[in-house]
């Protein structure tokens, strides 16, 4: 455990005079309340939820305003267990909420899911980052496993437990917000893990649009302590680029980096190479969802390892062009 992680700073409701309360009811749930002056972004938040780990099977993560399907959980488990992959990791971007339940039955009408497969770089100077945009979404083309796909999204994700202690959230990253994704992602693929999408989805988002746009708009965001935390962000970003190979501007915050780094089974370089991402140029191979997908399965798929401990990098020689680029450009 952390210096100072106690079961006394697990916030619990008065189960006695309040025993309707969601906790009472299911006392397999802890949480933990914080200051709202306090609140220093997502990647502090959930670095503080991963240290609530006790052991758990499974690790799930999702954002706020999530709806879930009947039975969700025994159909992700079913579907993570059917891609016969230890490291298997689902992760996606969530499809929006309107129309996707049916209010009578809480199965799901939506027959699609998205995949990731785009990326681009966002920002400028240190504060440059790798960023997931608006992700593709379809009826799937692989049926009895799920997808694989190269990005791991913060929204959604679902693994063996190992993971949150293979690849816990950096604490030295207040106010951190795009770039959280890429930092996990590539850590995480550092360390073996197959970032996969559902072939079902079993969870929609309430974002802020049509009918949901005004009661999500009224919610509170972190960014309202900002003037609170000057400085803090650009500190973050360098070393969450320069951990990830994504910077070679040695000034940034070295604490606790081997805790927080990257793993030895795969490096950096294998991803970008792999996937037509240029560091030096900040630029991407731009199309890469035309190769996600079956594409993807097919190629990579036949190197997972016997033990089923992850797909062996170092057996997959594969690397994306973009095919629509001019012959003379590739």
């Amino acid at each position: 455990e952390e210096e100072g992680d106690d079961e006394h700073s697990l916030c619990r409701p008065d189960c006695v005079a309040n025993p309707n309360h969601v906790v009472c009811q299911h006392h397999a749930v802890d949480y933990y309340t914080l200051d709202a002056r306090l609140s220093v972004g997502p990647v502090f938040a959930r670095h503080l939820a991963h240290r609530m780990f006790r052991g758990e099977y499974y690790s799930m993560q999702v954002d706020s305003h999530v709806r879930f399907t009947e039975h969700w959980d025994e159909d992700l488990i079913a579907q993570w267990k059917s891609a016969k992959n230890e490291m298997c990791v689902l992760t996606t971007y969530l499809s929006d909420i309107i129309g996707s339940i049916d209010p009578i039955t809480n199965k799901s009408k939506h027959p699609g899911r998205p995949i990731m497969c785009k990326s681009d770089y966002e920002g400028s100077g240190k504060l440059k980052h790798l960023r997931h945009g608006q992700q593709p979404e379809g009826l799937p083309g692989i049926h009895g496993e799920p997808t694989l796909h190269p990005f791991w999204a913060a929204g959604f994700s679902f693994a063996r437990a190992h993971f949150v202690v293979q690849v816990p959230y950096d604490q030295y990253l207040p106010m951190v917000f795009q770039g959280e994704e890429i930092s996990m992602g590539l850590r995480g693929f550092t360390y073996g893990y197959d970032y996969y999408t559902a072939e079902r989805s079993v969870c929609f988002h309430m974002y802020a649009i049509k009918e949901n746009a005004a009661k999500r708009h009224k919610v509170k965001l972190f960014w309202e302590n900002a003037p609170k935390y000057t400085g803090a962000e650009l500190k973050a970003m360098k070393r969450l680029n320069a951990i990830i190979g994504m910077a070679d501007d040695p000034d940034y915050d070295h604490a606790d980096e081997e805790r927080y780094g990257l793993g030895e089974v795969r490096n950096t370089q294998t991803f970008f190479d792999t996937f037509g991402i240029h560091t030096e140029s900040q630029t991407v191979e731009e199309n890469l969802c035309t190769f996600v997908g079956k594409p993807m399965m097919r190629e990579f798929k036949p190197h997972l390892r016997p033990n089923r401990m992850g797909i062996d990098y170092d057996q997959i020689h594969y690397r994306f062009v973009d095919p629509k680029k001019p012959k003379r450009q590739q």
